[in-house]
């Protein structure tokens, strides 16, 4: 049995290819389906399965897609109802030529979650989605704060069986935990079995009532399209808009389209902070760009892209197609002719420089690490609450932990006229640079 990680590490996810060297299956694989398609084939595998653990929530599922361009058989938990699908349950047991597959229900992430356990002769391995992840558990509130408690009893007893039953050798594969927002915490680390597990997580250190109590306690925000994406995915499959022509838009169109609609300036922040058309918004494709630009856009609203050329508009339909962002209203690669816009970048050692009581610094990172530590006198708001927000007059200084979220921010601030200046640099550059940081009791 050769396991093979799919990275789909731009929303912190891993899926995978298991394969006996000739036919084979795919776990949780996301969308653009080409690369998974491109695996299969340089290999020479015939795919006969491809499943989901869950109806995932941060993403649109590649599974009914791939499916399709492979002839293979597309299921996931019968009580999903997900159209198209070939339902299975707890207890289901196929084969995959010399792999055998079992299907055990494991509630927690989702209700109807289930995991897979594979083995061939004495080896085995398990792939838990978003139940059993590396050294900590799926979450459990993104269905709704009702439901989460219960969930987190779901997901102890879920992992227990798990850590009770399966060898200490076998090989736990996750679908998440890579930085994904569908995990308590993140993973360290790519690997682990269900022995390591045994002395590490949670679920096994902690009784039930702890568990639950420790995993609620640990719950921040989450992007806000996690809303749609249930939804998206029990439809099954539908046309791959993201492969389809999007209108080119002359250069003298896009600054008088931002004034109507999202434009979505997809170069590294650098670039965009030393030229870029007036009005648009800076999520590059070198950083989360569907995270964030599915969590401060409005869901459903048009929105169009401009790049550097058209590789960076390609990587980027790639990316927002991830989350059902398929439908730009049209590309762009401006002349520099109209990048008449400009942004400051400074670091920490330059706010320090100019640090007086009259400075606004906005932190713009979530709740938690504001809480973990920051800088004294900053007001705290989140990157995707600005748009609507009520700020302080006068100029505005933006930080985050790395830059990117600064510039975003500061992108949409410019996009209301507001003068801003964007601190891209570390958050560990701001103790070095002798600001005062505080911290929340109790963190």
């Amino acid at each position: 049995m050769e396991v093979i990680r799919i990275d789909a590490s731009d929303l912190g996810n891993q899926a995978y290819l298991v394969t006996d060297g000739a036919r084979a299956m795919v776990i949780d694989p996301p969308r653009p389906v080409g690369k998974v398609v491109d695996m299969v084939r340089s290999r020479g595998l015939q795919l006969e399965m491809v499943v989901d653990t869950h109806l995932h929530n941060d993403h649109v599922s590649g599974g009914p897609e791939l499916a399709e361009a492979t002839g293979a058989v597309y299921a996931v938990c019968a009580d999903e109802h997900v159209r198209g699908a070939r339902g299975i349950v707890d207890g289901d047991r196929f084969e995959i030529g010399a792999l055998v597959v079992t299907v055990k229900a494991t509630p927690g992430h989702t209700p109807l979650h289930q995991s897979f356990v594979v083995s061939e002769g004495e080896e085995c391995a398990v792939f838990t989605g978003g139940s059993l992840l590396i050294g900590t558990v799926g979450r459990t509130d993104l269905l709704g704060a009702g439901l989460a408690a219960s969930l987190a009893s779901a997901q102890w007893s879920s992992v227990r069986w798990m850590l009770d039953n399966l060898p200490d050798e076998t090989g736990v594969h996750p679908t998440h935990g890579f930085g994904s927002f569908c995990s308590s915490t993140t993973c360290a680390g790519t690997e682990t079995t269900i022995g390591a597990e045994r002395d590490v997580n949670p679920a096994a250190r902690l009784d039930c009532e702890t568990f639950v109590k420790t995993l609620l306690d640990g719950f921040g925000d989450y992007p806000s399209y996690f809303a749609h994406m249930a939804p998206r995915n029990r439809k099954g499959l539908l046309p791959a808009a993201y492969l389809e022509p999007v209108p080119t838009l002359a250069a003298g169109d896009v600054e008088e389209l931002t004034t109507r609609m999202w434009v979505i300036d997809v170069r590294p922040r650098a670039t965009f902070a030393a030229a870029h058309v007036p009005g648009t918004v800076n999520a590059g494709v070198d950083g989360p760009l569907a995270t964030y630009a599915g969590w401060t856009m409005p869901w459903g609203d048009p929105f169009a892209l401009v790049a550097s050329d058209e590789a960076e508009l390609s990587r980027a339909r790639d990316l927002l197609a991830h989350i059902g962002l398929d439908r730009p209203t049209g590309l762009s690669v401006p002349g520099p002719e109209s990048r008449s816009g400009q942004l400051r970048l400074a670091t920490f050692v330059e706010l320090a420089a100019e640090w007086t009581d009259d400075v606004t610094i906005i932190d713009v990172r979530r709740l938690e690490e504001w809480d973990s530590g920051h800088l004294e006198g900053a007001h705290h708001l989140a990157v995707h609450r600005l748009v609507d927000a009520e700020l302080p007059e006068g100029r505005l200084w933006l930080h985050c932990a790395v830059g990117y979220r600064a510039v975003l921010g500061a992108s949409l601030l410019l996009r209301a006229g507001r003068e801003v200046v964007a601190i891209d640099d570390t958050w560990s550059a701001a103790s070095d640079a002798g600001l005062p940081i505080s911290k929340v009791v109790g963190t």
